[in-house]
């Protein structure tokens, strides 16, 4: 009875032994069938493969004739409490009124502290133009330069390209998701630290050339009345 007993006990190991290195061989990893195995991609990878861009790309210009160097300019007298100018204007464009884009005849240009100029027929929003303004800040053309900086902190996408103590130029992006080229510079009379006229010109980069030869010629033509 006794070995009956013992040999029970001993059958019952045997099984649990078998069954339990069964269990273990089942549930190792098996091999791939169908050879090498590959990598799995990981679920939340580290790095973006392609990871996005901060600006969207900027949208396409509008299609018409860009600004080329050689401008022939007439002048147009303008002036405020402090200084009279004889501003110069390319041949053939038309003054606007800056807040209303509204046409200014000729003759009432020197009635106003501040008109933009561009092409007849040339479209109100992305093409070039020329923005002149008399002020009246009491500031040096440097602080003009500094306050207009500080000013730009609000505006999508700018890039400085160039800064001196009269001048600053630079690019950004606008509401239409365009490229700007805009080109500052305050002037001074002689004999006086403070500036009483600022101008501008902006375009797109197909104006680059041009807007460079107008910001030129309008420093060089500009003429302060005694």
């Amino acid at each position: 009875m006794r070995a009956r007993v013992l040999g029970v006990l001993l059958l019952a190991t045997l099984v649990g032994v078998g069954g339990g290195l069964g269990v273990g061989y089942l549930r190792q990893p098996q091999p791939a069938s169908g050879g090498t195995a590959t990598p799995l991609p990981a679920a939340s990878p580290s790095l973006p493969i392609d990871p996005p861009t901060s600006q969207a790309p900027y949208a396409v210009d509008i299609d018409y004739p860009p600004l080329l160097p050689g401008l022939v300019f007439k002048t147009v007298r303008m002036a405020n409490s402090q200084q009279t100018w004889l501003v110069p204007v390319p041949i053939g464009w038309q003054g606007f009124n800056v807040d209303t884009d509204e046409l200014v005849p000729r003759k009432d240009w020197p009635t106003y502290d501040e008109l933009r100029f561009r092409p007849e027929g040339e479209p109100v929003e992305g093409g070039y133009s020329l923005r002149v303004k008399l002020v009246n800040s009491r500031v040096t053309p440097a602080q003009m330069v500094a306050d207009k900086r500080d000013g730009l902190a609000e505006v999508d996408d700018v890039q400085y390209l160039d800064r001196t103590t009269e001048a600053l130029k630079f690019t950004y992006r606008t509401a239409a998701n365009r490229l700007r080229y805009n080109y500052f510079q305050w002037f001074a009379a002689p004999q006086s630290d403070q500036a009483t006229l600022e101008m501008s010109v902006v375009g797109r980069t197909a104006d680059v050339e041009g807007l460079d030869a107008l910001f030129a010629a309008f420093e060089s033509t500009l003429e302060a009345v005694e």
